[in-house]
């Protein structure tokens, strides 16, 4: 990956990595899935002005919206759902250490499907030195009976992503990014919104301005912005060296939390960062480059 490329996906894993945070700010007053129906509704709206301004406009056909919708179910819909139920039972370390498998399930997906770009022994060992560095940086949690419930919730939204990340890249590639975000969310809106109203019921009580700004920061920053970000990342990179940033959301979230929520924090988290920093250099042949431009000996 050039320089630019890893800017980007070091960039995408800092915004996602705050998510923990409002989310834990913002679910104290909002029930999850409306918490991700009205997530996902505030940036339908966002995305949908930016691309009117930029002259833009979504496409009509039907098949581009059966693709909305498909990457929309699977990218947004059943995974922040499972993540919902999941979180319920199991500790949030689990559930960063369980949704870092995400590349690993994208490179499995890909070899099986020969979905994409070829998948090699150098790349394959990225991931797993990635996969370790998560573990590190977080730690595992003893698990308790019934957890076997919460980890396959979230092992599956997991897998929801590897699908979609693959998915997109198959057809969404001629398009601006703004515009399989936009349709996807619409799409995702859609059918979140209903679901809220039936899962959680019309809310009684207006949320604090607190969580409100959580919220709003969520759907501006964690997810309008942020999915443009990770479209370029996929139609410049690929799915699988996309999906990485998997393993940048937990360090950032942990060093959110300790920053901003007094959590503790321990070296095994600075540690974890930098393993996961070498596994994406591993994978993405940027080792390569840095050796190349290494100047020569006189």
């Amino acid at each position: 990956m050039t320089a630019r490329q890893t800017g980007i996906l070091l960039l995408l894993g800092a915004i996602w990595g705050a998510a923990f945070m409002l989310i834990k700010i913002a679910v104290s007053d909002v029930a999850p899935a409306t918490l991700v129906a009205v997530r996902i509704a505030i940036t339908a709206v966002i995305l949908y002005a930016a691309m009117r301004v930029s002259g833009v406009t979504l496409p009509r056909e039907r098949q581009s919206w059966f693709n909305f919708y498909s990457v929309g179910m699977f990218g947004l819909v059943i995974p922040f759902l499972l993540i919902s139920w999941g979180q319920r039972l199991i500790p949030s370390s689990t559930t960063a250490i369980l949704g870092a498998t995400t590349p690993l399930f994208t490179a499995l997906i890909n070899i099986v499907t020969r979905a994409e770009e070829k998948i090699n022994v150098e790349r394959i060992i990225g991931l797993i030195v990635g996969f370790v560095g998560v573990i590190v940086a977080i730690g595992i949690t003893g698990a308790t009976e019934g957890d076997w419930i919460g980890e396959l919730c979230v092992l599956g939204a997991a897998v929801c992503y590897a699908i979609s990340a693959l998915y997109s890249r198959r057809v969404f590639g001629g398009m601006k990014p703004i515009v399989p975000s936009t349709g996807q969310m619409i799409a995702s809106a859609s059918l979140l919104i209903p679901i809220a109203l039936i899962w959680d019921g019309m809310p009684t009580v207006l949320p604090s301005a607190q969580s409100i700004t959580a919220l709003l920061i969520l759907a501006v920053f964690c997810t309008a912005i942020a999915y443009i970000l990770y479209y370029q990342l996929i139609d410049s990179v690929g799915a699988t060296k996309a999906s990485m940033v998997s393993f940048l959301i937990a360090p950032f979230g942990v060093v959110y939390g300790s920053v901003f929520l007094q959590e503790p924090i321990n070296p095994n988290a600075i540690a974890g960062l930098a393993i996961i920093i070498v596994g994406i250099v591993i994978a993405g042949g940027s080792w390569r480059a840095i050796l190349r431009k290494r100047p020569t000996s006189v």
